[in-house]
């Protein structure tokens, strides 16, 4: 049996302070109540807590039970219009397996319904909470985007919401790994979803979108699962297909607060879950935003070890990004 692992003490007692201010906390709508306790669907979730050792072999019963996802080697299936030819995959995501997988991990057929379950055992990845998300800072905010880009999109848990919400806007959700992509275009069919896309695509290269083409742009649980070159990749295009005082999105895990998030955050690379979670951390992209002249930067809720952001693109973004492009492309 392996041996029982869980949050060191100053861990456990850092996240209950953290959830008691969430409780406390006053928001424009009524927040949906939380579900008691971590009751993820995915058996290597349920585990992964107390029994890391145990949970990476389960991963290998949930690729197995998961709906899988395939299409043509060359992804022509899921490319944008006019694409003959996908982009390369990255290094750092074919070397660094994420969530304890090994092998091709996010390549994997049974990714796009696994992708699904993981998204429904966190907070803002239920459908009832982004929903009252987008409706307290988004709609109740005055914004009404007519084109929306979701980064990191999976199985378009997030990007369904958005085309509910905003039906005469156009979303597009994109995703490196192609089976979620794959099963998110399935599930739009299935829904009848007309007012939404899915394509395969880095979210550090979107040569794809113009500048300035989006009215809202949003990242979902994704930079965490990056090295900080590809941090400042990301949320420079994301600066750059977002227009000038257009709304930018944030759902990820929460930058660390005391020393119980950093030895939480620890815990997540030494286990091998994580492996850029303290690059992560330590890179800060909400400072990011705010030396590249992004306004309004606000977190808006944590609940546990996930938070969410909202900022606006500045007037000056343009020209303070500008000097930095060559490096971060190259970088």
């Amino acid at each position: 049996m392996a041996k029982r692992m869980g949050p060191p003490p100053e861990v456990q007692a850092a996240i209950k302070a953290r959830q008691a201010e969430e409780a406390a906390a006053n928001y424009p709508r009524p927040r949906p109540p939380m579900p008691e306790g971590w009751n993820p669907q995915l058996l290597s979730l349920r585990l992964a807590r107390k029994y890391p050792r145990l949970s990476k072999l389960a991963i290998k019963w949930d690729i197995y039970r998961a709906e899988k996802s395939t299409g043509p080697g060359d992804l022509s299936d899921i490319l944008p219009p006019g694409v003959e030819r996908a982009q390369d995959f990255p290094n750092y995501y074919l070397s660094n397996p994420v969530h304890g997988m090994q092998g091709m991990h996010g390549l994997d057929p049974s990714m796009g319904d696994r992708a699904n379950q993981m998204s429904e055992s966190f907070p803002l990845g239920r459908y009832d909470q982004i929903k009252w998300w987008i409706q307290c800072f988004v709609i109740d905010a005055g914004i009404k985007p007519k084109r929306i880009l979701e980064l990191g999109t999976g199985a378009g848990n997030s990007a369904f919401v958005y085309a509910e919400l905003f039906p005469d806007a156009e979303v597009i959700g994109i995703d490196i790994a192609p089976p979620p992509i794959r099963w998110a275009k399935k599930e739009a069919e299935r829904r009848g979803v007309k007012n939404i896309s899915f394509y395969q695509m880095d979210a550090g290269d979107l040569g794809y979108f113009e500048d300035e083409s989006f009215d809202l742009v949003h990242e979902s649980h994704m930079l965490h699962e990056m090295p900080t070159y590809q941090i400042e990749r990301v949320i420079s295009e994301m600066l750059r297909v977002c227009k000038t005082g257009g709304q930018l999105g944030y759902f990820d895990w929460a930058i660390p607060e005391n020393e119980g998030d950093w030895k939480h955050r620890e815990m997540m690379v030494r286990v091998g879950a994580e492996p850029f979670m303290l690059q992560y951390a330590k890179a800060n992209f909400p400072e990011m935003l705010e030396r590249w002249g992004c306004t309004g930067i606000e977190r808006q809720i944590r609940h546990s070890q996930s938070a969410s952001w909202t900022a606006f693109k500045g007037p000056r973004t343009n020209e303070l990004l500008a000097p930095e492009l060559d490096r971060i492309r190259h970088n």
